[in-house]
């Protein structure tokens, strides 16, 4: 089994060794200077007896000379070799800096390199770029670092592909509920409209002729609407950019209420006929589906009011039910996709509304009374008097 080295140990065992390097070198110098030291006193002891000499013959004379000659060697040897311990000792200080600090380079570089290197593939990652991948090279800390990076890398880019498939899989599944219940609001009145015909065709023959072209023309409208709506469906992935045309918005609310005035207890207000600029097939699908939320909320006997009011700023629509009304710590979620009390429900019909409504730069409110109904605002700017 191979052993690998971190950096903390490398690091220690270099500074060990050259510490242990630097002791031996000053240990051998101290030797020297104590042996210097040694022979000094040696001479001082040569010195004492030199003094102690009598000089009574020539010979003494000689010995005293020759003593003296060696005293002075021993002194320029001493002053000497203390010049040469500082000069070495100014060298060695000054080498062991200088290794000191190539080893820090070197150390550093070895760190930072590696660092820089996992800081630009983060700033990539960052930038949505997963297929990176780090050569794993460098010390075992290094390695693993670069390791551990590669393995997030690649698990973010696999989570990231997964978010994409499920992001387009929920799109779909969205856009087919969306879709579904759309459908149903056309489907409705073409369904209310055939009853008519059928009971009246049943139970008094004569009078069908008179409610077929109504109820023909009602149907062939919701056909249309349909065909409108699977065209707008076409491109909901994309966005919904509508197509600003200027209608009657009584008119438009009154074709609506036909198929549902028969069956239900709905009524009608508007004093005047207004002009509006908005897309009118976004506005019979906000119309069709808070009606439809009124009707679904409203007792057997519950009776729904539209008017139309008009103001300084535009358009005042208000549609009320008298259902059960809306808790207030639900009253700020009516809006949000999949958001819904109903047993049936999608959740999808008003959160479309409130699309439909900010993409027509229009402005809805609601407010509710538990056990007094609730009653829907819907503020066209830009509307005109006819």
């Amino acid at each position: 089994m191979k052993i690998r080295i971190g950096l903390r140990a490398s690091v220690i065992i270099l500074f060990l060794g050259l510490y242990l390097s630097s002791l031996i070198v000053l240990n051998a110098f101290f030797v020297g200077k104590q042996k210097l030291a040694n022979d000094a006193f040696k001479t001082l002891e040569m010195d004492k007896a030199f003094a102690e000499l009598s000089f009574i013959s020539q010979q003494d004379s000689l010995k005293a000379m020759k003593l003296l000659n060696e005293f002075h060697g021993s002194l320029a040897a001493s002053d000497m070799v203390q010049h040469e311990s500082q000069i070495y000792s100014a060298v060695f200080l000054f080498l062991l800096l200088v290794i000191s600090v190539l080893i820090f380079i070197i150390i550093f570089n070895i760190i930072t390199k590696p660092l820089n290197e996992l800081r630009r593939a983060t700033s990539k990652i960052g930038e949505g770029d997963f297929s990176i991948h780090l050569p794993e090279t460098g010390i075992k800390e290094i390695r693993d670092l670069k390791s551990s990076f590669n393995s997030m890398s690649r698990e973010l880019d696999s989570v990231q592909k997964k978010l994409i498939r499920a992001e387009k899989e929920m799109i779909w599944k969205e856009l087919s509920r969306i879709l579904a219940h759309e459908i149903k609001n056309p489907l409705t009145p073409i369904q209310l409209s055939i009853q008519r015909l059928e009971e009246k065709y049943e139970l008094d023959p004569d009078k069908f002729s008179e409610i077929f072209p109504e109820s023909v023309r009602i149907i062939n409208q919701e056909i249309n609407n349909l065909q409108k709506l699977a065209h707008s469906f076409s491109s909901f992935a994309k966005n919904i950019n509508p197509e600003f045309t200027r209608f009657n918005a009584a008119q438009t609310i009154k074709d609506i209420l036909i198929s549902y005035t028969h069956k239900f207890d709905i009524s009608f207000e508007c004093e005047k006929e207004f002009t509006i600029e908005f897309d009118q097939t976004h506005f019979y699908q906000i119309i069709t589906n808070i009606l439809q939320n009124a009707i679904d909320a409203s007792e057997e006997d519950g009776k729904i009011k539209l008017a139309i009011i008009e103001e300084n700023t535009g358009l005042h629509v208000t549609i009320s039910d008298q259902g059960q009304g809306i808790p207030p710590e639900n009253l700020q979620r009516i809006f949000e996709p999949y958001f819904t009390k109903k047993k049936k429900g999608t959740g999808l019909g008003l959160a479309l509304v409130k699309k439909l409504i900010d993409v027509n730069r229009a402005r809805i409110e609601v407010e509710s009374k538990i056990d007094e109904g609730t009653t829907f605002h819907i503020y066209i700017n830009y509307a005109e008097k006819k």
